[in-house]
């Protein structure tokens, strides 16, 4: 996944400075495109869309966009149909969050920009980071999910 925001960050950073407003792509939209792109979810547009508002921490600089994103997407991939417990994303969700701020030291957009926005990149390693939890963090609980089924 995180060479799929990686491929995400250079076409937006491959354009001009004053013309990259113009083809950003903000962390909780790159996260939903990658993990899109990678499991195959088969979402449209409108579902990245319907994440853009949670990028820059709901534009506010609250919680980290990345974050967020992920968290959507780890939504689509494990929640369950009704009726359910939907425990798998639970965990999941409560696995990710705690290994997300271990990562990075805050959950809120503000801190992480303070100390890991690059000024030349922007936040690109915050989501190239962000990829590689959630990789780590669903690769690993599926696993486990999977092997106590048997």
């Amino acid at each position: 996944m995180k060479e799929i925001v990686d491929k995400i960050n250079k076409a937006e950073l491959s354009h001009p400075l004053e013309e990259r407003p113009m083809y950003h792509i903000n962390c909780a939209e790159a996260l939903m495109m990658a993990a899109n792109e990678k499991y195959g979810l088969g979402l449209d547009e409108r579902f990245i869309r319907a994440v853009c508002p949670f990028g820059g921490g709901f534009q506010v600089e609250s919680t980290c966009g990345a974050l967020l994103g992920s968290l959507s997407a780890i939504g689509v991939m494990f929640t369950e149909d009704r009726p359910s417990d939907n425990g798998k994303m639970k965990d999941i969700t409560v696995k990710f969050v705690e290994e997300f701020y271990k990562e990075f030291g805050a959950l809120d957009c503000a801190t992480i920009k303070q100390h890991h926005r690059s000024e030349t990149e922007g936040c690109a390693q915050v989501k190239i980071r962000a990829a590689e939890v959630f990789e780590r963090v669903t690769h690993v609980i599926s696993n486990v999910s999977e092997e106590s089924r048997f």
